[in-house]
């Protein structure tokens, strides 16, 4: 079957390579990665900063953990993960220490959702912390396969109340279902904020939420918010909105248009500027994704097919481009529908895992030449997943399939054994036996 089960050695190999987690730090100081792991449990953790009391500061907290690197237990109609999470930071000057220990339960209705290499429902906490800069550790624990992860974690807590003004840290923020051209209402200030996803389907507006914390001596006049995105060498339209005047403390909504941004990754710098063009505060850049919509795909309809090769046979691919305009969403519908293998979920596994497995050969296999996806690595890569071992230079490897009981040389990215690849490819295509009539 196409869509392999959890490949849980590679972990060991690839983990640092294919889940690096992050923290992102407000104002000016530095972004900083997490990489002291010891064990079989990659994860990510982002901190928010708000103002809090008079003498604390709102943390968002947001720990990540890919549902693959997960064991997950079956249930009645589901299959459930269940992880710990333990942060523990101290004050370097203070001593204070501040300590977090959280409980999470992750549900899927499917099993190949289990080995998703992605996570739709992260843990996220709101902690009360004293400024300062506090050094420690985050560790997460898989209760179920008692495995470990941690890491080390150094960040300032910045003081709302001193040194003004200031911003809080940039938050993407999901107003949920809205209409075409609206703006969502801003949440008040002791609602509990969720951290929106760092991917967005092209096309879809991004909303990123901010507080502005000014005081009596150094009013608010004629201020605004801006924000610079910038994908290698392009740099996209400057996003300002305007500040109110005469209020010490507000928030804001900065409406991030992606209608003009091709699939990949993008940076992106917030200022708080005066009318005087002076940057009075900025936060570091940082990192979001453009991803497929529906309507990425009716625009790049050739684009999408050229990515079947692996799945669809030739009659497929011609009758595909054969499709009337009007027709193309419907007829790649229907093509994923076919291949779905689990058509009672309302994702479509096999599809998720797809692209997941493009996007990291791209990432990782490309040349002058070809796209990653286009190499023959990349293609081993797409169609068995990551191999249980990997020997070799990074000119000359061996794949190791233990479960498939393949071991394929690679030279470059090129497979030499082509023709055990082939065979052991055309015996397992399942999908094959759908009843297609085009084959």
């Amino acid at each position: 079957m196409f869509v392999h089960r959890a490949i849980k050695k590679i972990l060991k190999i690839l983990a640092l390579t294919l889940f690096c987690p992050w923290v992102i730090f407000p104002q000016d100081s530095q972004a900083q990665e997490l990489g002291s792991f010891k064990s079989e449990i990659p994860f990510g953790v982002r901190m928010c900063f708000f103002r809090g009391s008079v003498d604390s500061t709102k943390c968002l907290v947001t720990i990540s953990v890919d549902n693959e690197n997960l064991l997950f237990y079956r249930g009645e109609g589901y299959y459930e993960a269940h992880y710990e999470v333990f942060l523990s930071m101290r004050d370097s000057k203070s001593r204070y220490q501040v300590r977090g220990d959280w409980d999470k339960k992750a549900r899927v209705p499917s099993y190949d959702e289990t080995t998703l290499a992605a996570h739709y429902d992260p843990l996220q906490e709101e902690i009360y912390v004293p400024s300062g800069k506090y050094e420690g550790f985050v560790e997460v624990k898989d209760m179920q396969a008692n495995t470990y992860g941690n890491g080390r974690v150094s960040v300032v807590v910045p003081d709302f109340f001193t040194n003004l003004p200031k911003m809080s840290t940039p938050l993407f923020y999901d107003p949920g279902e809205l209409e075409a051209d609206t703006m969502p209402a801003l949440p008040k200030p002791d609602e509990f904020l969720r951290s929106a996803s760092l991917k967005y389907p092209a096309g879809k507006p991004i909303f990123m939420l901010i507080d502005i914390y000014a005081d009596s001596t150094a009013p608010m006049e004629d201020w605004s918010l801006t924000a610079e995105i910038v994908k290698e060498l392009m740099v996209f339209p400057r996003v300002e909105v305007p500040i109110a005047e005469g209020i010490y403390a507000q928030r804001r909504l900065l409406k991030i248009s992606t209608q003009t941004m091709s699939l990949g990754s993008y940076q992106i710098e917030i200022k708080l500027k005066d009318k005087a063009n002076n940057v009075l505060a900025r936060t570091t850049s940082f990192n979001f994704r453009i991803i497929k919509s529906n309507e990425w795909v009716e625009e790049n309809y050739e684009t999408e097919i050229r990515y079947l090769k692996y799945l669809a046979t030739e009659k497929e691919m011609q009758r595909l481009r054969s499709v009337p305009e009007q027709e193309r969403a419907a007829a790649l519908k229907a093509f994923w529908d076919k291949m779905d293998p689990v058509p009672a979920t309302e994702i479509n596994e096999l599809k998720i895992q797809y692209f997941e497995r493009i996007d990291y050969t791209n990432k990782h296999f490309s040349t002058d030449q070809r796209e990653g996806w286009e190499t023959d690595m990349g293609e081993v890569y797409i169609m068995l997943g990551p191999p249980s071992e990997i020997y070799g230079s990074r000119l000359n490897q061996i794949w190791v399939y233990e479960r498939e009981n393949l071991v394929l040389y690679f030279f470059g990215h090129n497979l030499r054994n082509r023709t055990v690849f082939d065979e052991y490819i055309r015996e397992r295509r399942w999908w094959r036996d759908s009843g297609d009539s085009n084959q």
